[in-house]
């Protein structure tokens, strides 16, 4: 008869196993098919989103002593596509495969980390199949998951992601282990955060994850995704017409009403960024199709001026 220790060890053995096989986690540890999860599989994208990740593992081959390159995510999406599900899956999966590690999840908003980021967690950690070597906390100014022996060096915790907040993304280091942040609704989180937290990704198997509707066509989650710092990132764009569990009724009747190309179609159901900023007279497209014209030479036309004048009149 087994005892629980042994019972325990034998589990330790199989979670080693998935080191580099977030979707092996995900498949092995949740109860698939039983009561919550009863008819439901991860969806096409997330499981393509894992086998991603488990290549990047595989391809920087973190020796336990050696830094590597970090691993370097955004996801833009329409609503609806289990972002926050995915959020979770990943915390659960690096706080159980790899000792040590330390991490910080953020949002946009307090209210959207602590009741939708936060609150995601808590669920598949209910379920999770290695939940009992961890405490998770939810209490408002203290959010946590630490592992229930060494709660000091190996943890992760949810952060307010207000500019004057930015020192507790600073010094995430974990050499021997992987040091990651997991930021949620990434457009709007200020770029101070994004610049602070880039200490952390500087030692060990450091991990970046991001996901957010694609709101602003400014800031370092524009720029990761489609900027000048895409070539850094794994990207892609998620259109929630694509996913399963999305309401398509409802995602149509969007496109009904404001059009396929409307910045309201291309944030919430395309995934893709806007056209114009908020504070923009004229959309990016249109400048870029200006760029791109050649000049032609007509004595016989007006002399126009044009005129830029600075935000806010």
């Amino acid at each position: 008869m087994k005892t629980a220790s042994s019972a325990d060890d034998l589990l330790v053995a199989d979670i080693a196993k998935f080191y580099a096989d977030p979707l092996g986690f995900v498949m092995y540890a949740f109860p698939w098919g039983q009561g919550e999860l009863e008819g439901r599989q991860p969806d096409a994208w997330q499981i393509n989103f894992l086998k991603d990740v488990a290549n990047e593992v595989a391809l920087r081959g973190f020796d336990g002593f050696n830094a590597v390159d970090p691993i370097n995510f955004a996801t833009s999406s329409g609503h609806g596509i289990g972002k926050s599900a995915i959020t979770a899956w990943l915390i659960l999966w690096i706080m159980s495969t790899r000792p040590n590690c330390k991490g910080v999840v953020t949002a946009n908003t307090a209210e959207q980390l602590r009741t939708k980021t936060w609150a995601e967690l808590g669920k598949w950690l209910r379920i999770c199949i290695t939940r009992h070597w961890f405490n998770y906390s939810s209490g408002r100014g203290s959010m946590s998951l630490v592992f229930r022996d060494t709660p000091e060096t190996w943890s992760v915790d949810a952060q307010t992601c207000r500019e004057e907040n930015s020192e507790a993304f600073a010094g995430l280091h974990s050499a021997g282990s992987t040091p990651f942040y997991i930021f949620d609704e990434a457009s709007a989180i200020p770029d101070k955060i994004y610049e602070v937290s880039e200490g952390g990704t500087t030692d060990g198997e450091p991990m970046w994850f991001m996901f957010g509707n694609p709101t602003r066509n400014t800031g370092r989650f524009f720029e990761n995704c489609v900027g000048k710092f895409r070539h850094r990132w794994n990207v892609r764009s998620i259109d929630s017409r694509t996913v399963a569990i999305t309401n398509k009724g409802r995602l149509n009747k969007w496109v009904e009403d404001y059009g396929e190309d409307s910045d309201f179609v291309k944030i919430r159901v395309r995934g893709d960024f806007p056209s114009a900023g908020d504070l923009q007279f004229i959309s990016s497209d249109i400048v870029e199709q200006a760029i791109g014209r050649q000049p032609s030479d007509d004595s016989n036309a007006p002399l126009i001026i044009g005129v830029d004048v600075a935000r806010f009149g």
